[in-house]
């Protein structure tokens, strides 16, 4: 009986190992719980799931550090920390960000986790493996992204339950990581964003369009970006962040530009609101 069961172990570790090996893997960064939310969910507890890399640079980037991970990413559970070697599997880093999760606010009515970087679509099945994996669990699955591949969003978009697609005004925008990603002058990303917003809606996923705003932004960028988004102008929520200023961005955006640049986005009927960064002031992660 003994032997059998041993034999039985055997096998069944031999199969979770088989399993493991075809998951899909991703870098991260950290893993760890906040009340900062973004767009329309700022202020809602949440917890945040890092992943490293990013193809774009934008001047305002305050995340340097998801550019490359580091051998290990932090799982931060409150009381303590915890290293976890990288790359993570998908359903590994499911069980911790629902564990983390549980340790910050146990009881809460609605656990939701977003998925953030660097740039998570640069892994698109572990985006996939990991949505299904949380939402099996109760939990519900943001996706916050820079919106620039339509077709690895859409391999993992019946997994997205919010996704917050970031609209990429040129001004805001230095040399790209790939030669494939450069833009022409006067050109931007907006039919790439536009197709994301849609490829989501058509999901049944609620959307937020966030746009930041530095003190480099002309009017007309703006409002080639409210034109490119006119189709979709109904579904979404249009978030304007007025710039923290960091690294190579170090003046705020004036009040009189924000209030302008709000008005053109109310003239054209859109439904916005004006999101700065919150959890620095609230000193939160």
């Amino acid at each position: 009986m003994d032997l059998r069961r041993a034999l039985t172990d055997l096998k069944s570790r031999k199969a979770q190992d088989e399993r493991e090996a075809k998951e899909a893997r991703a870098p991260l960064i950290e893993i760890f719980h906040s009340i900062q939310g973004e767009g329309r969910f700022v202020g809602a507890p949440m917890t945040f799931l890092r992943t490293a890399t990013c193809p774009l640079r934008c001047h305002y980037c305050d995340t340097p550090n998801s550019y490359e991970a580091a051998a290990t990413a932090p799982v931060n559970f409150g009381v303590r920390t915890q290293q976890e070697p990288n790359p993570v599997r998908a359903s590994r880093a499911a069980e911790l960000s629902r564990q983390v999760s549980q340790a910050a606010m146990p009881g809460l009515k609605q656990p939701r986790v977003s998925v953030t970087g660097g740039e998570p679509l640069v892994f698109p099945e572990f985006v996939q493996q990991f949505g299904k994996a949380v939402r099996d669990e109760g939990m519900r699955m943001h996706l916050e992204t820079a919106a620039i591949d339509p077709d690895a969003l859409a391999s993992c978009i019946n997994q997205v339950d919010h996704l917050s697609a970031d609209y990429k005004l040129p001004e805001t925008l230095d040399k790209p990581q790939h030669k494939k990603l450069l833009l022409m002058p006067g050109a931007d990303y907006g039919t790439l964003h536009v197709k994301c917003c849609e490829i989501a809606l058509r999901r049944g996923a609620s959307v937020d369009v966030k746009i930041v705003l530095t003190d480099r932004v002309q009017d007309p960028a703006l409002e080639q970006a409210l034109e490119n988004l006119l189709p979709v102008r109904d579904k979404i929520l249009l978030v304007l962040q007025p710039v923290t200023p960091f690294g190579a961005v170090k003046r705020p955006l004036a009040a009189r530009d924000l209030e302008r640049f709000v008005a053109m986005a109310v003239r054209r009927k859109f439904d916005v609101r004006v999101v700065p960064q919150t959890h620095k002031t609230m000193n939160l992660p």
